[in-house]
């Protein structure tokens, strides 16, 4: 299955993928190759077109749209932006063509409980082992592609199995996570409003603030979470002279932004990990 998309507004495919939202993808002969649940996406971009490949389950322009974030009015939410505190137009241009994604809630969120106290080539790591061990293969011209599991697959993986993740801390939330949680519990989530689903996944074990932030963001369709890391930490100090626990900043930066305030954060993330400003 192939195709192409028009591209409204601004959009750029590499800002999308290293912002931090999503770990597992491949740079292949000038392509970049995506996993998204029993799909393959392989994606070019030139100019303000998208041109696609999907592999395994066939995938609609409409969803292809929404799991890159092209379905935002991403021209009215930098002018919100914009207004909501003018000070932070530098950021929105820096980071100009950044989308939100939206991605599967269930790899989503061991991915973040994987992420905690680790960077990214590690968090990369763990999920690839984990998707060699139990997910699907998609196999395109002799190179191997492996989906991430079901949750029918991860509750059959052996304790040696889980060990050879070297997941340190981590393991104990991991193993009790895929226990108890499937991808379904994630669809009745979205069912809920933002406080609900907070709550109901702060009671998850290996799930804080600053991982239920991003579940809500990058799955949940919460385009006004804020998560708080060490670079949001840096920046509410930098631009708002604003300091406290992850709970506290997050509230602020949601009053500061308003509805896209996810946006606002992933901007401020990528322009203190990418640009010369120094914060500290």
């Amino acid at each position: 299955m192939q195709g192409s998309i028009e591209v409204e507004g601004s959009f750029s495919l590499e800002k999308t993928l290293h912002c931090g939202q999503v770990f597992r993808f491949y740079f292949k002969e000038g392509k970049i190759f995506l996993p998204y649940l029993n799909s393959l996406l392989k994606l070019e971009e030139k100019s303000s077109t998208i041109y696609y490949s999907v592999f395994g389950e066939a995938l609609s322009d409409l969803q292809i749209k929404k799991i890159l974030g092209l379905n935002h009015s991403i021209n009215k939410i930098n002018s919100y932006l914009a207004k909501r505190d003018p000070r932070f137009k530098i950021v929105i241009e820096f980071a100009n063509g950044l989308r939100i994604m939206s991605l599967p809630p269930y790899e989503t969120a061991i991915s973040f409980i994987f992420s905690i106290q680790s960077s990214i080539p590690v968090i990369k790591k763990r999920l690839n082992t984990l998707s060699e061990y139990a997910g699907h293969c998609i196999e395109i011209g002799g190179e191997k592609f492996h989906l991430f599991p079901k949750s029918s697959d991860l509750k059959s993986l052996s304790k040696k199995e889980i060990s050879l993740l070297k997941l340190g801390f981590r393991e104990k939330f991991f193993a009790e996570f895929i226990k108890k949680y499937d991808e379904t519990f994630f669809e009745n989530l979205k069912q809920l409003n933002y406080e609900e689903k907070r709550k109901e996944l702060l009671k998850i074990k290996g799930i804080g603030e600053k991982v239920g932030q991003c579940i809500l963001l990058f799955s949940l369709d919460e385009l006004s979470a804020f998560p708080v890391d060490v670079w949001i930490k840096r920046g509410m100090k930098y631009f708002f002279n604003e300091v406290g626990t992850e709970r506290k900043l997050s509230e602020t930066g949601r009053k500061i932004f308003g509805e896209f305030a996810g946006y606002a954060q992933e901007y401020m993330y990528y322009f203190l990990r990418f640009s010369d400003v120094k914060t500290c």
